[in-house]
């Protein structure tokens, strides 16, 4: 039996080239890949621009090989994931928002699913939006928001790293540059080895690394030149966050580019009740005086193992 292993969107009329409309293309391939149950993969060199979302409606195993898809006119979201069905495979993707996507992955419901090596960037909102469904694995992942010789207004005040409204979802590996909000968390989910920074002044400004509206676990995660590391935006809220850290560039942030004194620790509702942090280095900066919380009598639970430099009003054990 001569059973195909894999397919490519130029079998399809994919031109690759970055210039032509591949959207049908594109669409008819992954389609095709889900009806057949075969891989879909792409050449490496491949720039797929699209005008609409591509619609991913059924488990697919896809290795675009570090191909791109980019937009070619304003879309709400390159990619769309709805499908109650398990164990859907991405892998190995570059997006390319373009400054006219909404959003790079958004994933409307998904279980089971992996997404590995996706490395995305100038999205107006948001790089990776999960909505619904449960156990999405992200992993060894580059999110970006728009680079600094095109970014707008618009992209630097809305701009989003990850945001999840769902839970049981595990996210590891994961660099994110230059989004205003790196993190925005709605679920319990599970945090490891995320490095989120920011390099423009427009980003800097009223940034926050960690937006905590729901419980979490944070582990060996750093909060690079933020506003605000960890935002807890409800009373109560249990997270825990552990071997973390946060560091400066002082050569960014400085008060001559509009920046004001940081915050380890922003509390909206409540004392902080619930939330530990534990072995963590969490280092502010020397460029102005940093504020370990904006409430007096911060109760965040904090031990020995912990070491805070240079956050006025810091606990001392």
């Amino acid at each position: 039996m001569n059973k195909r292993m894999h397919i490519t969107p130029l079998e399809f009329g994919a031109t690759g080239d970055g210039v032509a409309d591949d959207t049908h293309a594109l669409q008819t391939a992954v389609d095709e890949a889900i009806s057949k149950k075969i891989k879909l993969t792409s050449p490496m060199s491949a720039v797929y621009a699209v005008t609409a979302p591509i619609e991913i409606r059924g488990t697919l195993n896809a290795d675009f090989e570090l191909a791109e898809i980019r937009a070619a006119a304003p879309l709400a979201a390159l990619i769309r994931y709805e499908t109650p069905n398990y164990y859907t495979i991405l892998r190995n993707l570059r997006l390319d928002g373009n400054l006219m996507a909404d959003v790079c992955l958004d994933i409307v419901n998904a279980r089971k699913m992996r997404v590995d090596n996706v490395i995305s960037g100038r999205h107006l909102k948001t790089a990776l939006n999960i909505r619904q469904g449960y156990e999405i694995f992200v992993q060894n992942s580059h999110f970006n928001g728009a680079t600094p010789d095109d970014i707008n207004g618009d992209a630097a005040e809305n701009t989003v790293g990850i945001e999840i409204s769902t839970s049981d979802c595990h996210f590891s590996d994961i660099v994110i540059i230059d989004c205003k909000t790196a993190v925005a968390n709605r679920g319990f989910n599970f945090y490891e080895r995320i490095h989120a920074w920011t390099y423009k002044p427009e980003i800097i400004k009223n940034s926050v690394c960690f937006d905590l509206w729901s419980p979490c676990v944070i582990s060996d995660s750093y909060a690079d030149t933020f506003y605000i590391c960890f935002r807890l935006r409800r009373q109560g809220i249990k997270c825990k966050l552990i071997g973390c850290g946060s560091y400066y560039n002082e050569r960014l942030y400085m008060a001559k580019l509009g920046h004001v004194s940081p915050y380890l620790l922003w509390v909206d509702e409540g004392d902080g009740r619930g939330v530990a942090i534990q072995s963590s280095m969490m280092l502010a900066t020397t460029a102005m005086e940093g504020y370990y919380s904006n409430i007096e009598k911060c109760a965040v639970y904090t031990d020995g193992s912990d070491s805070f430099v240079g956050w006025k009003d810091a606990p001392e054990h």
